[in-house]
């Protein structure tokens, strides 16, 4: 080598040192920052929440749940903070938290209907700022063309997922700077189904990481966009039945295994994990709830319908809203909804098992027992932990009270109103071919 180009050999050697110092530095800055990040695990959270009605402590609780919620900014901790405040009377903090709630994504125009305790505080201007931000987004989501299927989410979550899968002792750390780094409904969706990052790290790579890695190859963006004209076409069919229909974002997110889909304040969620049915799917690491439950791609369609139904409701029986009644009505009116939408008569198994005269009466003698229990074990979201029937009945027998009540209803409009916004679950039932579960059993 020429003596002369020695120095210009040294100085290029600095400088990438001093390059590849810099982003080694710059990547250990990045982890200290995300490791400062607070990520709160919801079921440390909500330990205290079911003794809020004896204590009244809803101030203190809200409180916990902003403070919880510092980094995560989730529009769902925000509501539900805010909701605590109106119970606890503190009408302020509960338009603050709503704005907050705007501002991180929450998308339900009629989000105050469902806070009691504020009706007559909401004429300060915290109160009269909202109301045109919750006007603009009703205007917003009242046409069809709002909803767009996403599915970043998804697409992003493969790189940390191959990740977390090599290096299983940082996988939660990874997990973590998923949720921050990833799309913002993510933020949502851990409170809402994650939880904490062990459910992830238990489903994703202790249980069935096999799973998953089927299913990155098997997630074909093509295929669900080709469905996105279909789900368009059925909403078109329900705004024509249910003109105050609104049309909330679809997000397509990696679940673990426990939801084909929810709804939220935000907008639909639908659990891409839960379509990736083929006979070549691994099976190793599930249950037999996850074996039975995993569905194809085409049922994206219908499931993405349902979930829709559920953020148009609007139910205002304060009295009956917690019984069974109530919520099978809630998740059977989804079903129907579905059918009168698509145009295609529901059939499953369930429906199959009640077509049996001896399997029917049984259970609707039990629905009788239970109907205004508050304990929905035997009905709803049971998949693996019931025995003696079907899982996930209720969804059956309120699809058949809801579709009766539509049937028998003259105006057939209002009767669709009516499933979505009642006030009154017993007059669905009494106005229904199954008001004889009001009757004493024999």
């Amino acid at each position: 080598m020429n003596r002369r180009n020695l120095p210009r050999v040294f100085i290029f050697i600095i400088l990438l040192t001093t390059f590849l110092n810099s982003c080694q530095s710059g990547k250990e800055a990045e982890k200290e920052a995300l490791n400062r990040l607070y990520l709160p695990n919801l079921n440390q959270l909500y330990e205290d929440y079911e003794q809020l009605d004896s204590t009244g402590a809803y101030n203190t609780f809200a409180y916990k749940l902003v403070n919880a919620n510092r980094d995560l900014n989730s529009s769902e901790l925000f509501v539900e903070a805010a909701s605590l405040y109106a119970q606890a009377g503190n009408s302020d903090s509960v338009a603050i938290l709503l704005h907050k709630a705007i501002d991180n994504g929450m998308a339900n125009p009629k989000i105050i209907s469902k806070l009691q305790g504020v009706e007559n505080n909401m004429d300060t201007p915290l109160w009269q700022e909202l109301q045109p931000r919750l006007d603009s987004i009703q205007l917003q989501l009242q046409d069809v063309s709002h909803y767009s299927m996403e599915i970043g989410s998804m697409t992003l979550f493969w790189d940390y997922f191959e990740r977390a899968a090599k290096d299983t002792a940082n996988a939660k750390d990874i997990f973590k700077e998923f949720i921050f780094k990833g799309p913002r409904e993510l933020r949502d969706f851990y409170v809402v189904r994650y939880i904490n990052l062990n459910n992830m790290y238990g489903q994703m790579i202790n249980a069935s990481p096999d799973y998953f890695h089927y299913l990155k190859n098997q997630f074909d963006p093509d295929s669900i966009n080709a469905l996105k004209s279909k789900t368009a076409g059925w909403m078109r069919n329900f705004k024509n039945i249910y003109p105050k229909a609104v049309f909330p974002k679809v997000y397509v997110v990696p679940g673990i295994l426990n939801s084909g889909g929810t709804a939220t304040e935000m907008g639909m969620f639908i659990g891409g994990d839960m379509y990736g049915r083929s006979d070549s799917m691994p099976t190793e690491g599930l249950t037999s709830w996850q074996k039975e439950a995993i569905m194809e791609v085409s049922d994206l369609p219908g499931l993405t319908i349902h979930e829709l139904m559920h953020f148009q409701q609007n139910y205002q029986d304060t009295k009956n809203n917690e019984t069974v009644l109530a919520q099978v009505i809630g998740e059977g009116v989804c079903d129907f909804l579905v059918e009168l939408c698509s145009g295609e008569e529901l059939k499953n198994s369930n429906l199959m098992y009640l077509s049996d005269e001896e399997n029917e009466q049984r259970i609707m003698n039990d629905l009788k027992n239970d109907l205004f229990s508050e304990d929905n074990s035997k009905w709803l979201y049971n998949g693996g932990a019931i025995d003696d029937r079907p899982h996930d009945l209720g969804y059956t027998v309120g699809y058949l009270i809801s579709k009766s009540y539509y049937q028998l209803a003259l105006d057939k409009q209002k009767a669709v109103f009516e499933l979505l916004n009642t006030n009154d679950f017993l007059s669905i039932l009494k106005e229904s071919d199954y008001a004889f579960l009001l009757e004493k059993n024999l």
